[in-house]
C-alpha cells in the first residue's frame, strides 16, 4: 500500500479501519459465488433496527443448528449457543476488540468471523503467524461488560429462562458507545511485555494504521488477566467433541440431533478430562492464558477444527442452489452438489470387521481427533477421511500372544493400540492409555533389519482418563536409528514394550526391556498387566516430556489390571491401494495373509511330531512353528520393532 493511502488512513477511526478490512476480507478471502450465498444467507435472516441489519443469539443458533439451552434437555444438554454468541461478538470487533467488543453481528463483523474461524486470513494477512489462541482465549474469557449508558437488559450470559424474550440490542448504539472489556481483579500474572498479536499487528500494517495499534491495542492486557470458566468452557467442548466428524456442507443436527442420555454423559466426562489438563485448580477453578496457550499449542492442535466447519456453513445457501440457473456456476453448483452428497453418505470411522469396540465411542474418537495427526498434513483423523479396521482385541481374540502375533503382525500400516484398566488396588478409577505407531509391527527376527528415517511420522503416547496427557515422538533421528530402542517391541517370551529400552539378546538369561526417556508402556505376556511410566523431563528416549509438563512434576508410574486391550489399523484411504500390490488395499491385504496363515496352519496339522519322528524333522517342523509365532521362540529371537 503507497504513502498516499497511508495518508487517507491515518485519521481513519477504529470503526473505519474495522470496516476497512472487513471489506478487505470479503473481496480477498472468499471467491464471489461464495460470497453471494453468504450474503444470501445473512440478509434472509437479519433483524433490522435503525437501519442496521443484524443477527442475535437465536438465529446464530438456529442456522448453525446449534442447540441453544431451549431444547428442555436437562443440565447435561449441549447449551453451547450462548457461548458461540460470545465468541463471535467478540471477533466480530477484530482487530479492536479492547474498544469495539463486544460486536453487533452485522454483515461486516460475521465476514471477519468467518475469515479468522476458518482461517483464511491468510489471504490477506500474509505476515500474520497462523495462530488463533489469543484469539480464541480472548472470545471466552470472562471479563465484565460495561456499557456507557443504560445498562442492556439482557447479556449474552443470561440464564435463558423465558425463551424467545431477549431484548433487541441497538446496534448504532452498540458500534460505537461500547468501551470494550474490563475486568474485576486484574492479576496481571501472565503478561509479558515482549508478547504482541500477530494477527491484530498484521491486520493493521495491511491497513498502514500501525500508529493506531500503538495507542489501542498493544497487547490487550485483559486477555492476561482473565480467565475461561469452567462451565463456559465444558458447554464449547462438550459442542467440539459431538461435531468433530462435521464436513462443510452437512447438516449439524446430525449429531446434535437426540443425543441420548448415556451419549451426553460420556461426552460430559471426555470433556472434564480434557479440561483437566488445563490444570484449572491452579488458577482459582479458572483457566489462565498461559495455561489455554501452552496446553493448547503442545497437546490440542486440532480442537477448534471443528469450527472450521461449523462456519463454512455461512458460505452455502440452500436458497440459491434451488433457483440458481446461469451456466457460468453450473460447474461449480455441481461441485457443491457433489461435496453436499459425500457428506452426508459419510462413513464411519470404524470399519466393520471380526469385533466391535468395548473401549472406543463416539466421544474417545472426537477426543484422539485433537491431538493424533494423519497421513494428510496439518490435517486431524477426521479431516484426512482415514478409517479404523479392527485387528486384534483381548476380548475377541483373547490374551495370548500368540494370537496377538497371527492378527497384528499381519496389518501392513500403521496402527493405534488402546487399552483399558484400573490401577491395583483402586477397581472405580478407569485409566484409559493409547498409542499411535506410524509403522507397522514386524515379526521377532526382523529387529535387526528395521531402521528409521528423521522423515518417518512420529509415534504419540498418550493417556485419554481419568486426565488428558500426550506425550510425542522424538523427532531425533539418532534416537530413532538406535537398535536398542525401538517404537514398538514385541517378544513371546516379555510381552509388548512401547518407547523402552531393549537388553542385548542373551542365551543364558531372559533380560527385560526397560522404561527409557519420558515415557513408555511395558505389557506383560499375559496381556493383564500394564505400565504406563511417564516422567517430566528427558529427551532421550523414543518420547518426550509433555508439553504442560514441567520439571518440578513428579514421576508417574501406573500399574494397571487391563480390562480390555485393542489394535486398530490405520486405513488412510480405503480405496488406496499399497505398493506391494496395487491391486490390493490395506484391509484386501490383510485379508489375504489371514487366509494364508489359515491354509499353513491346515497344512501344519500333518507335521510328525510325534516321539518316533526323526530329530531333524522335529527342528524343522519346531523351526517353522517358531518363524509363524505359533509357539515360543525360547530366547533364540528376543523381538522386533516398528
Amino acid at each position: 500500500m503507497g504513502a498516499g493511502q497511508s495518508t487517507d488512513y491515518s485519521g481513519a477511526s477504529p470503526e473505519e479501519l474495522s470496516h476497512l478490512l472487513a471489506e478487505r476480507f470479503a473481496a480477498k478471502c472468499f471467491s464471489p459465488l461464495e460470497l453471494t450465498h453468504f450474503k444470501d444467507n445473512f440478509f434472509s435472516r437479519a433483524a433490522e433496527h435503525g437501519g442496521f441489519r443484524y443477527w442475535n443469539e437465536k438465529t446464530l443458533s438456529d442456522f448453525l443448528g446449534v442447540p441453544d439451552g431451549f431444547s428442555g434437555v436437562d443440565q447435561a444438554s449441549l447449551d453451547a449457543g450462548p457461548v458461540l454468541f460470545r465468541m463471535v461478538s467478540y471477533l466480530g470487533a477484530f482487530p479492536f476488540q479492547s474498544t469495539l467488543a463486544p460486536s453487533v453481528l452485522t454483515f461486516e463483523a460475521m465476514v471477519k468471523v468467518v475469515v479468522l474461524l476458518t482461517e483464511r486470513y491468510g489471504k490477506v494477512l500474509r505476515r500474520g503467524r497462523k495462530d488463533r489462541v489469543k484469539l480464541l482465549f480472548g472470545s471466552l474469557a470472562d471479563v465484565g461488560r460495561k456499557y456507557i449508558g443504560p445498562p442492556p437488559k439482557q447479556n449474552v450470559e443470561n440464564d435463558h429462562s423465558q425463551p424467545g424474550a431477549e431484548e433487541e440490542p441497538d446496534p448504532s448504539a452498540v458500534s460505537s458507545h461500547v468501551p470494550g472489556f474490563s475486568i474485576d481483579e486484574p492479576a496481571n500474572d501472565d503478561y509479558d511485555e515482549d508478547e504482541d498479536d500477530d494477527l491484530a499487528l498484521a491486520a493493521l500494517e495491511s491497513l498502514d494504521a500501525i500508529e493506531v495499534f500503538k495507542h489501542d491495542h498493544r497487547v490487550d492486557r485483559t486477555v492476561y488477566e482473565t480467565r475461561i470458566s469452567i462451565d463456559t468452557f465444558r458447554r464449547l467442548l462438550m459442542l467440539l467433541l459431538v461435531i468433530a466428524p462435521l464436513k462443510p456442507l452437512e447438516s449439524v443436527k446430525t449429531y446434535t440431533y437426540d443425543l441420548s442420555p448415556d451419549r451426553l454423559e460420556a461426552t460430559q466426562k471426555e470433556a472434564d478430562r480434557i479440561i483437566a489438563a488445563f490444570s484449572p485448580e491452579e488458577c482459582d477453578g479458572g483457566i489462565s492464558y498461559r495455561a489455554f496457550a501452552r496446553t493448547i499449542s503442545t497437546s490440542l492442535p486440532y480442537l477448534f477444527d471443528p469450527l472450521t466447519a461449523l462456519f463454512e456453513h455461512m458460505l452455502f445457501s440452500k436458497n440459491l442452489m434451488l433457483s440458481q440457473r446461469r451456466q457460468s456456476d453450473v460447474a461449480h453448483k455441481e461441485e457443491i452438489e457433489e461435496k453436499s452428497e459425500e457428506a452426508l453418505s459419510a462413513k464411519p470411522i470404524m470399519l466393520l470387521g471380526s469385533f466391535e469396540s468395548t473401549i472406543l465411542n463416539p466421544a474417545i474418537l472426537s477426543h484422539m481427533s485433537f491431538f493424533l495427526p494423519s497421513p494428510s498434513p496439518s490435517s486431524n483423523l477426521f479431516k484426512s477421511g482415514i478409517r479404523l479396521h479392527p485387528v486384534f482385541s483381548t476380548t475377541a481374540h483373547g490374551s495370548s500372544l500368540t494370537s496377538f502375533s497371527h492378527h497384528v503382525l499381519t496389518w501392513q500400516s500403521a496402527s493405534l493400540l488402546i487399552l483399558q484398566g484400573t490401577p491395583e488396588g483402586d477397581s472405580e478409577e478407569l485409566v484409559t492409555i493409547g498409542a499411535y505407531l506410524p509403522k507397522s509391527w514386524k515379526s521377532p527376527s526382523s529387529h535387526s533389519s528395521s531402521s528409521a528415517s528423521s522423515s518417518d511420522p512420529l509415534a504419540y503416547l498418550f493417556q485419554l482418563s481419568p486426565k488428558h496427557l500426550v506425550l510425542p515422538g522424538n523427532p531425533a533421528s539418532a534416537i530413532q536409528k538406535q537398535t536398542n530402542l525401538p517404537v514398538a517391541w514385541f517378544s513371546t517370551q516379555t510381552g509388548l514394550a512401547i518407547g523402552c529400552q531393549i537388553p542385548p539378546r542373551s542365551r543364558s538369561q531372559q533380560a527385560h526391556p526397560s522404561p527409557h526417556g519420558a515415557a513408555s508402556l511395558l505389557i506383560d505376556v499375559n496381556l493383564e498387566i500394564a505400565e504406563f511410566h511417564v516422567e517430566p523431563v528427558g529427551h532421550n528416549g523414543v518420547f518426550i516430556p509433555s508439553g504442560t509438563a514441567s520439571p518440578e512434576d513428579a514421576s508417574i508410574k501406573t500399574r494397571l489390571d487391563i480390562y480390555s486391550l485393542e489394535i486398530w489399523g490405520v486405513v488412510p484411504d480405503p480405496e488406496q491401494a499399497f505398493v506391494s500390490d496395487p491391486s490390493l488395499s490395506a484391509v484386501e491385504l490383510q485379508r489375504a495373509k489371514w487366509d494364508f496363515e489359515a491354509r499353513e496352519a491346515e497344512r501344519r496339522r500333518n507335521i510328525n511330531l510325534k516321539a518316533g519322528a526323526g530329530d531333524s524333522a522335529k527342528e524343522s517342523a519346531r523351526w517353522l512353528l517358531e518363524t509363524a509365532g505359533i509357539i515360543g521362540d525360547q530366547g533364540q529371537h528376543s523381538g522386533g520393532s516398528v
